[in-house]
């Protein structure tokens, strides 16, 4: 059974994500959701949604960021979300009834903090669409090797293609098709790296133990890494809420983080390895023209139209007027409607900024840091100072309760907690006698020198754990942003201009290149005979 629930809350029934098809209700409106995921399950749709494109990019992140920030960079992001997801389930053992990211913001943080974090989350969803669609276009590209197709066609093709997917509402079996995602991401990744040992690399390709280029670049990567690593916030709650143990879930980070590490180090390293700084920023690229290149592009075509459909009907829900159960006309025009104006603006937006390892590195920079650095620990450091009335029937904040007002430190961070949290500097007593929650759930009363736990505290290691990373977040979110949008600036106004036609990949232009750059290699030989000469 679910846990209890707080029928005072306002939600979305059958509409919320990851709730299955045709659910019981309860007397509030509420879905009685079928607990049925095992844990292992769960672990391989988080390697569905996490492991994907980012991938694809990380050996020329690496190759920026040189061996020894590069392996330091790829482990501390894992390690960072992996810290991120247990500090998300610490804060729904406080607040089991909280399914979805929007229902923790507002019993945190209030009306104002709710909509922040909303805005950030979906924000976050319709950038990933449209990296989605860019890796659409361009494994279209690819796939016509032969004939040169620009981005702009090749992602309206993809658009075209992707908007009848879009239209699936209901999630079904999720935990089979998301292992098929990441099974065929695991396959495209085994075919790159045994082709590529045919493919010659360039002889101008060099490594690096040192990042070799400068600032913006080495924080364009690690955003690059971000956006490859983090993942498993957005749909937190409602994975939770299906899981049949959910008490079993730190089992799943056990099993995705290493498989993580092994498949982004593995692949960043062996390619870095093989093409040094010369290693395409779209890993697919390195396929030969062959049936390889066909079959490789294929695999990942079906994986990003996956990814695209759970995401999108991820987004669409929080603004559908209807049930995705209601089969009626009028249900699915006006999915339609929400599915066509994201597909567009994320055609915009992708066309825009067409480079694609520009454009997952803002991305990660941006939201998936804000995610991964500052959401979370925000909301264990709030469930901290969190006093409430409890109804000991129900286990739910009580319709009753006033607003909690006892943080004594939210304003000393001088951002997120203190302008989003309704609690506020300083203890107010409250009827009853007690500071914050009141009644018998804790709180203190005015001359005590020691608080009563109320069952929300954290230790105080851990405390000063949250506020270490909350300020890190506040320094690096806009550090990293900064980094990642000047580089993005500077190859838009150089090498890929708004709705430009995007790299050439056909055969003849690679075999161009190739021989462009082996008569660079034969004119370096040259001038360094002739100096030899010289010098002898």
């Amino acid at each position: 059974s679910a846990y209890p629930r707080d029928p005072t809350a306002k939600m979305g029934s059958e509409k919320d994500p990851l709730i299955p098809k045709d659910v019981a209700l309860t007397d509030s409106g509420r879905p009685v959701v079928k607990r049925s995921v095992h844990w292992a399950l769960l672990s391989f749709l988080i390697l569905g949604e996490i492991a994907g494109q980012g991938v694809f990019a990380l050996p020329l992140h690496l190759g920026r960021l040189g061996w020894f920030a590069g392996t330091l960079t790829c482990f501390g992001t894992l390690a960072i979300n992996n810290i991120s997801l247990r500090i998300m389930y610490a804060t729904h053992t406080r607040f089991p009834e909280a399914k979805s990211q929007g229902e923790a913001a507002g019993i945190l943080f209030g009306p104002v903090g709710q909509g922040f974090i909303r805005a950030v989350v979906h924000l976050y969803l319709f950038t990933i669409q449209s990296a989605y669609l860019n890796s659409l276009g361009r494994t279209i590209m690819n796939e016509f090797y032969g004939t040169r197709v620009c981005l702009p066609l090749a992602t309206g093709i993809a658009a075209l293609i992707v908007f009848p997917f879009a239209q699936l509402r209901s999630y079904g079996d999720i935990t089979g098709i998301s292992i098929a995602s990441f099974g065929a991401v695991v396959a495209v990744v085994a075919l790159i790296v045994g082709k590529s040992r045919a493919v010659e690399p360039d002889p101008l390709a060099s490594t690096s133990f040192w990042p070799p280029l400068g600032l913006t670049d080495s924080l364009t990567s690690v955003g690059g890494f971000f956006f490859a690593s983090g993942g498993g916030q957005c749909a937190f709650f409602e994975y939770l809420s299906e899981m049949s143990r959910p008490e079993d879930y730190p089992k799943t980070l056990w099993l995705t983080t290493p498989a993580l590490f092994a498949l982004y180090y593995g692949t960043a390293a062996a390619m870095y390895a093989r093409f040094g700084d010369k290693v395409p920023g779209f890993l697919l690229d390195i396929l030969p023209f062959d049936a390889s290149r066909l079959v490789g592009n294929t695999l990942f075509f079906f994986h990003i139209i996956v990814s695209f459909v759970i995401l999108n009907s991820a987004l669409l829900r929080a603004y559908a007027r209807f049930s995705v159960t209601d089969s009626s006309t009028a249900a699915r025009r006006d999915w339609a409607v929400l599915s066509a104006a994201v597909v567009l603006g994320a055609y915009v937006l992708t066309n825009t900024v067409s480079l694609f390892e520009d454009l997952t590195a803002a991305i990660g920079s941006l939201f998936v840091a804000t995610t991964v650095l500052l959401i979370p620990p925000a909301y264990l450091y709030a469930a901290h100072w969190f006093g409430r009335r409890a109804d000991p029937e129900r286990g739910a904040v009580s319709s009753e309760s006033p607003p909690v007002k006892r943080s004594p430190s939210l304003k000393k961070l001088g951002g997120f907690i203190g302008k989003f949290s309704p609690m506020k500097k300083g203890r107010k007593e409250m009827p009853g006698g007690d500071a914050g929650g009141g009644g018998s759930s804790g709180g203190s009363t005015p001359g005590e020198s020691t608080p009563r736990r109320t069952g929300f505290e954290v230790h105080w290691s851990v405390l000063w754990s949250l506020r270490v990373m909350l300020a890190v977040a506040v320094v690096a979110v806009p550090v990293l942003s900064w980094g990642s949008l000047v580089r993005l600036v500077q190859d838009m106004a150089t090498l890929a201009p708004p709705f430009s036609c995007g790299p050439c990949v056909t055969k003849e232009c690679i075999e161009n290149e190739r021989a462009e750059s082996a008569m660079a290699y034969l004119g370096l030989l040259e001038r360094r005979v002739r100096g030899a000469a010289l010098r002898g």
